[in-house]
C-alpha cells in the first residue's frame, strides 16, 4: 500500500516580496510613513513584475490565478499605494 504524503509547494521569490512588505511596514511603524509606503508599494510592483516575467514553477507563492490576473492585481495595488502615499498630508496640525 502506497502512503500519501503532502509536500508543501515551493514559495520561490515570494520570500523576497514578503521581506519587502514587512520592511516597508517596519519603516512606517518607526516613524517614516512616506519612505515606508514607497518601500511597500515598490514591493508590490516588484511582485507584479516578477509574476509577469517568471514561469509559474519559479514564481512559487505568487501564483494564485492566471498570470495576467495576478500581475494586474499586484501592479494595480502597487500603483494605488504609490498614489496614496504620494498624496498624504503629513504636516502636523
Amino acid at each position: 500500500m502506497k502512503r500519501l504524503t503532502w509536500v508543501p509547494p515551493r514559495l520561490g521569490v515570494w520570500w523576497v516580496v514578503a521581506l519587502g512588505l514587512v520592511g516597508g511596514l517596519a519603516v512606517m511603524f518607526f516613524g517614516s510613513v512616506r519612505p515606508g509606503g514607497y518601500v511597500f508599494a515598490g514591493s508590490l510592483l516588484l511582485a507584479g513584475v516578477l509574476r509577469l516575467v517568471l514561469p509559474a514553477s519559479r514564481a512559487g507563492g505568487l501564483v494564485v490565478r492566471s498570470r495576467l490576473v495576478d500581475a494586474g492585481t499586484l501592479l494595480g495595488l502597487g500603483v494605488f499605494v504609490t498614489a496614496i502615499v504620494a498624496t498624504l498630508d503629513l504636516t502636523p496640525r
